[in-house]
């Protein structure tokens, strides 16, 4: 398996909080996020002992989102506030 770089949380500081996609050869996604225990994994339901989970930021989601439609459909959204409101 090969991963690509994809994109990563917009306000990362280098290793800090550094949530990143990556895409590999295999029509999948590798998520680089901050490991957050045994007291979340308990919550999760069916977990392999060979999967793994992360807490992802909505700030990376929100650039995943838009390079994703971009690349895949040639649709630009833009950039999207947090808290914006369409009428």
């Amino acid at each position: 398996m090969t991963a690509t770089f994809f994109c990563t949380d917009p306000e990362s500081q280098g290793g800090i909080e550094c949530e990143t996609f990556y895409e590999t050869d295999r029509d999948s996604w590798i998520v680089q996020l901050k490991k957050r225990g045994p007291k979340v994994r308990d919550q999760l339901v069916a977990l392999a002992d060979d999967e793994t989970f992360g807490e992802m930021s909505g700030r990376t989601m929100d650039v995943f989102v838009r390079k994703y439609v971009r690349e895949r459909y040639g649709i630009d959204l833009g950039i999207a506030s947090n808290r914006a409101t369409v009428r």
